[in-house]
């Protein structure tokens, strides 16, 4: 039994590997690199508590000439190792069972990746959620961004600000023509000059450029370890959406994943009282849901 509670918990920790889904290796060269940025994303986790109920998460963007990528660097690697090495399972096992730091660490970065203008004129999203890894493509949807003449700089760089009205969301950015490329964090690009700054009307996601590397030396690749089911850009986000209001190990009891039996008791779960944490929505708003 306690063994079995154990299985549970890492599920809900690490998002452990989805109920169907096995591991593979896909790894292809897209083309060199020309810039590496680390932003630090604040997310509001609920929007009642705007000011101290948040999240900080520090993700990549790599682009090239014609394709970029944006994601968390943890995740890849973690996903990276246990498709290549079954003994890195059993570390975060024994780790588990000795605290759970590590596991917890990995349960707490971001699973999404977003590959822009791969296939050409399309957005790749890899997400998980609802115990599944899933895969859709998308419009490339290039923000119309209204430049002002409100100036600042930042981080040495003389910057401008403009607006978009972008996927459901008000937005705001700093770009610096100093570096004359159209990129950004998440979706955000289309100006002539990188955005170093930006964060929506109502400041449930603030980005900020906290390292810039120029001609890095890497490759953008497309990669991928896990198998995915393919979906659709708004049934995703719907799913996603109702997934947060979801106990996550009631899911994996009825499902009968990972060999656990049916001795170990469900949560009760008032579906009157919203969870803890959840009263929040995507960068994206624009997809049918209350």
């Amino acid at each position: 039994m306690k063994k079995e509670l154990y299985l549970i918990w890492a599920v809900i920790l690490i998002g452990a590997a989805p109920l169907k889904s096995k591991s593979i290796v896909d790894e292809r060269v897209l083309e060199p690199a020309i810039i590496e940025i680390l932003y630090e994303r604040r997310m509001v986790t609920d929007t009642l508590q705007i000011d101290t109920d948040y999240r900080i998460d520090y993700l990549t963007y790599c682009a090239g000439k014609n394709i970029s990528v944006f994601y968390d660097d943890k995740y890849k690697s973690y996903d990276s190792l246990m498709a290549k090495s079954p003994e890195y399972v059993k570390t975060y096992l024994n780790d588990m069972l000795n605290g759970g730091k590590m596991l917890k660490e990995i349960g707490e970065t971001e699973n999404e990746t977003i590959f822009i203008n791969y296939p050409a004129g399309k957005v790749t999203n890899h997400t998980r959620h609802s115990l599944c890894n899933w895969i859709y493509e998308e419009e490339w949807r290039k923000p119309i961004w209204e430049i002002t003449d409100s100036t600042t700089t930042i981080g040495g760089y003389e910057c401008l600000l403009a607006t978009s009205n972008y996927c459901g969301r008000l937005w705001y950015a700093w770009f610096t023509p100093e570096i004359p490329m159209p990129g950004g964090p998440w979706k955000l690009s289309g100006l002539p000059g990188l955005i170093l700054k930006a964060h929506d009307v109502k400041g449930h996601y603030q980005y900020s450029a906290v390292h810039i590397k120029l001609n890095p030396g890497k490759q953008i690749e497309y990669f991928n370890y896990v198998s995915r089911i393919k979906t659709d850009r708004n049934t995703s986000l719907k799913n996603k959406r109702k997934f947060l209001q979801e106990n996550v190990k009631n899911l994996i009891l009825s499902s009968g994943a990972y060999g656990i039996n049916s001795n170990i008791k469900f949560d009760k779960v008032d579906k009157s009282k919203p969870l803890p944490h959840k009263n929040y929505d995507f960068e994206e708003t624009d997809y049918p849901h209350d």
